[in-house]
């Protein structure tokens, strides 16, 4: 008797550096941790006509479940010999849950997904039908509007699981966890107490043989319209009136809204990187890489002052930055607190909470203590660092986010409504670009962008400037 449920993992673009790199790693590691659905089935789809396994990076036990098939993205017909695959498992068991993976460039999204729906491949008549799309979500509001469009011809929302790997990690999910289940830090999360707070996504690459990709995209949209807007909105949400996916991407929608127009051109900096030569190495101009305009305006570095205007966060700056060629890789969010002026401490310093995402992940608290022997204050560190822990972490967020698919947890993934709305506060950025009303600043590789960018604190604070090390922040580190 037949009760069994089979589990399709159909992985369009199955020969590309996305599959190889993440998600056949991915699935490894939920398989070594015995997460993997029972009767797991990898079904990958490529235009081209393979004369090696495609599965070489798949562990023994799922290369035995896993077959290619040559499939065309753009020809619909050759969708008859998936939709015979599936067919195929459904008389062997009784229900048939399938997960279409889209690890393809971003024009294949359309005709795959409107060849899906034209054959009924969407239709859940036997299981779950769920669809994964990896960012970029359109490129501008237009383009992601017709996106989502085309996607809920066929799919509920609740089908639809738009990748943004950053949600995946473990580190960026503790931002709630900490806010909202430690007083100490709720209690304070505020206007009254906080004076700003720093986003900061340095990477110390280059554009990595990507040029043509990178140059028709650039910092804003590559880093700024998806990873920072989400990582702001876990900072400054609201508390969720229940722990659910739904809950939790409706406070973050609010936060969205709220954000107060820009000043774009005081409130915002782009920058690009120039050559130069640091201790251990020599790095060309931005333009000279291949597949780059030689006289490409594209930045590689941007920087921006956002406002919130809600009651939490009324008039405190959110300072946020990101850029190609920076001293160090390095995701951290920094929450500086107000300055507690008295008769003991009339020049202490700031007290900051340090939220570290890649690399060396933790957390760091800086306060204020009597400096022994002295009658001055000394400012030190209170850290907590992921790796001492000494438990088993999901380190690779793919790991977590394709768990979450095969659960049909919705709440690391973006929703349609939040795409939407993040594009149009980065299309009126893009549109000033384009009308040359944003200046464009060069920077040497291996510094922290723009001189220029300080001028956004207009006081005397500044950013952060951290190394590799959670501790060593105030470093300046050298490619």
């Amino acid at each position: 008797m037949k009760n069994t449920t089979g589990n399709i993992l159909v992985i369009f673009g199955a020969t590309g550096d996305l599959a190889s790199r993440k998600i056949f790693p991915a699935l490894n590691e939920i398989r070594k941790s015995n997460k993997i659905p029972k009767n797991f089935h990898v079904l990958g789809c490529g235009r081209k006509k393979v004369t090696k396994s495609v599965f070489d990076k798949l562990s023994t036990n799922l290369i035995d479940n896993a077959n290619y098939i040559k499939l065309d993205p753009y020809v619909e017909s050759d969708y008859d010999l998936l939709s015979y695959n599936i067919e195929k498992f459904k008389k062997i068991y009784s229900t048939t849950n399938v997960i279409y993976y889209l690890s393809t460039p971003p024009s294949a999204y359309e005709p795959v997904v409107k060849s899906l729906i034209k054959k009924k491949l969407n239709i859940e008549n036997s299981g779950y039908r769920r669809i994964i799309i990896e960012k970029p979500f359109g490129k501008d509001l237009k383009s992601s509007k017709n996106l989502n469009k085309i996607l809920i011809k066929g799919f509920k929302e609740k089908q639809i699981f738009r990748i943004d790997h950053y949600l995946g990690k473990e580190t960026v999910q503790n931002i709630l966890v900490s806010r909202f289940t430690n007083f100490i830090f709720s209690a304070l999360w505020s206007k009254d107490h906080i004076s700003y707070v720093e986003i900061t996504a340095a990477e110390s690459i280059g554009i990595e043989g990507r040029g043509e990709y990178y140059d028709g995209t650039g910092a804003i949209k590559d880093m700024f319209q998806n990873h920072l807007l989400e990582l702001l909105c876990l900072v400054a949400m609201e508390e969720p009136n229940k722990n659910s996916p739904e809950s939790i991407r409706n406070e973050k929608i609010n936060v969205l809204k709220k954000i107060r127009k820009l000043n774009f051109q005081e409130d915002i900096i782009r920058g690009q990187y120039t050559a130069s030569k640091t201790k251990l190495k020599k790095f060309i101009n931005y333009t000279d890489n291949k597949g780059v305009d030689k006289t490409s305006k594209t930045e590689t570095f941007f920087a921006c002052k956002l406002f919130i205007d809600n009651k939490r966060w009324k008039d405190v700056p959110f300072f946020i930055r990101t850029g190609k060629r920076l001293p160090t890789k390095v995701t951290e969010i920094v929450v500086n607190f107000k300055k507690n002026i008295n008769v003991f401490s009339p020049n202490n310093e700031t007290n900051m909470l340090i939220f570290r995402l890649q690399p060396d992940e933790g957390m760091l608290v800086k306060f204020n203590l009597k400096n022994p022997g002295e009658k001055s204050i000394i400012n030190k560190n209170l850290e907590f660092h992921y790796k001492n822990l000494g438990e088993d972490i999901i380190d690779d967020a793919y790991e977590t986010l394709i768990l979450d698919v095969f659960k049909g947890n919705t709440m690391l993934f973006s929703r349609s409504d939040f795409v939407e709305k993040a594009w149009k506060i980065v299309d009126p950025i893009i549109n000033e670009i384009n009308n040359n009303k944003v200046k464009l600043y060069g920077y040497k590789a291996g510094t922290w962008g723009p001189k220029k960018c300080d001028d956004l604190f207009r006081n005397e604070n500044t950013w952060r400037y951290p190394c590799k090390n959670l501790v060593n922040d105030g470093e300046i580190c050298e490619l």
